[in-house]
């Protein structure tokens, strides 16, 4: 089976994927990389369809869409409307060309605008596929409920970012009995919740012995002049550490934490809740649907609406044998999920997805 992909992205989920994939036999390559050029490469989306199916490839495989926004929409948002049609006009393409077209949907919406309308584009990308791929069934129904049933759809968990002898020399959280750590990390985007993060850290009792520490890239010049404001003025307790992150960074700073906190306000699949369970870190995290389906002995939920401060609060009070507990589970879970079974399942999936391939339905059906 050979099977086109777009984007290629610096996220390492696809080319763990891919990279047992290929072990398996499939033939991988990536879309709108011909030239050097990314406005060149986004005119040329329906011709390259063309030329690939003319050799024979017949899958598609789309994790994110922002390859098809238009150049310089972020300058010019008119160019959302021009986006949204040649999006239209590559999908036709596809369906023409009697190509598989399978979306695994990492997130529902996009946390940038892509197109003047994210969600008609996203409904019609949902009543084209052949197929589409959530993480977990909460991200099914999250996609469901927002874009419309799709015609066909299925559950392939999210694969371990490492490997357990990567994570056997951690320190087992809550064993060095001073102040305990929690760690946001990531890219620093306004929808991860990062101010009330910092006003939870404000509020804490003067005597919680509880540091967070905040630390990633961030883009948006305001909301890094916010956050620096917040621990200018909370002081020790708010550790506020912008920049670059990189992999090689990440076991010292999960060997500092003795716990992860992610206060997302909305979410399909965290690839941050992942890595962090692949590091025996316990998580903080609201009690939203589509983080339902992480292991709830390795998980402390918050009320949304105003809990953040208190499960701060009685994350700093766990003794150090619960805290190992929810380590432990933390580590099972992510032992759980192999890339080779993943791969596997993804490409039985795509391989259904080329036999049932034919027009798409007048409206979106119920097979499952």
């Amino acid at each position: 089976m050979r099977v086109l992909s777009i984007p290629r992205d610096a996220n390492p989920y696809q080319e763990n994927l891919y990279g047992q994939m290929r072990r398996q036999g499939v033939e991988v390559a990536y879309l709108a990389e011909l030239t050097p050029s990314a406005t060149l490469n986004w005119l040329l989306l329906p011709l390259e369809l063309v030329a690939r199916r003319a050799r024979g490839w017949r899958v598609i495989h789309i994790h994110w869409l922002y390859p098809f926004g238009a150049p310089l929409s972020s300058r010019l948002p008119s160019l959302g409307r021009l986006a949204h049609a040649w999006f239209r006009l590559w999908l036709r393409v596809a369906r023409r060309l009697d190509m598989s077209v399978v979306w695994t949907a990492h997130n529902t919406l996009p946390h940038s605008p892509i197109f003047d309308d994210d969600i008609a584009a996203r409904r019609l990308l949902v009543s084209s596929a052949d197929l589409v791929i959530g993480h977990s069934p909460e991200a099914l129904a999250e996609v469901e409920g927002q874009l419309g049933r799709p015609r066909c759809s299925a559950v392939v968990p999210h694969g371990s970012f490492v490997t357990a002898d990567e994570t056997a020399h951690l320190r087992t959280p809550g064993t060095d009995g001073g102040v305990r750590e929690v760690l946001f990390f990531g890219r620093l985007l306004e929808y991860k919740g990062l101010d009330e993060l910092a006003e939870a850290a404000g509020a804490l009792s003067p005597d919680t012995p509880l540091r967070i520490r905040i630390t990633g890239e961030c883009r948006d010049d305001d909301l890094s002049a916010r956050l620096a404001a917040h621990a200018a003025r909370i002081g020790e307790r708010l550790l506020y550490e912008p920049g670059f992150v990189d992999g090689a960074e990440l076991p010292n700073l999960f060997a500092r934490a003795d716990g992860v906190v992610l206060p997302f306000r909305r979410i399909t699949t965290s690839g941050s809740a992942e890595m962090a369970l692949n590091h025996g870190r316990p998580l903080i995290v609201p009690d939203h649907p589509a983080l339902r389906s992480l292991p709830d002995d390795a998980v402390l939920r918050y009320d949304p609406e105003g809990g953040l401060t208190d499960a701060l609060e009685r994350f700093a009070r766990l003794d150090a044998p619960a805290l190992e507990e929810m380590s432990q589970a933390a580590l099972e879970y992510s032992r759980g999920h192999s890339w080779q079974d993943i791969a596997r399942a993804t490409r039985e999936l795509l391989a259904a997805a080329t036999r049932d391939a034919g027009p798409p339905p007048d409206r979106i059906g119920s097979r499952r």
